[in-house]
């Protein structure tokens, strides 16, 4: 039914199964902290370095431009210049969901 396994194929299915699983070794415990360093659900999230001071208001304004979801977004300039056909359908070129309107 099967073909008699000589000794050398053994030895070689041996080799093959040991070099597949000594390649995947477990990752280091800095792998770790790299990979977990920005996970909220990590167990150590509590205890990461936040700073040495809160952010001012100037800093916390920055990172609230062109956020659709802030507070402070009704309040955004509005530009003066409405953007035009030609220009709106520049930017949708290559865009396979874009409406062609003909």
């Amino acid at each position: 039914m099967f073909p008699k396994l000589n000794r050398l194929s053994l030895i070689a299915a041996l080799t093959i199964t040991a070099v597949s699983m000594a390649a995947r070794a477990e990752p280091t415990e800095a792998e770790i902290a790299v990979l977990e360093s920005a996970n909220p659900h990590s167990v150590d999230f509590a205890s990461r370095d936040v700073g040495s001071r809160p952010l001012t208001e100037e800093e916390l304004d920055a990172l609230e431009i062109g956020n659709p979801d802030s507070v402070n977004f009704a309040n955004r300039p509005i530009a003066s210049h409405a953007a035009t056909n030609e220009e709106i359908r520049s930017l949708e070129t290559g865009n396979p969901d874009a409406v062609n309107g003909q």
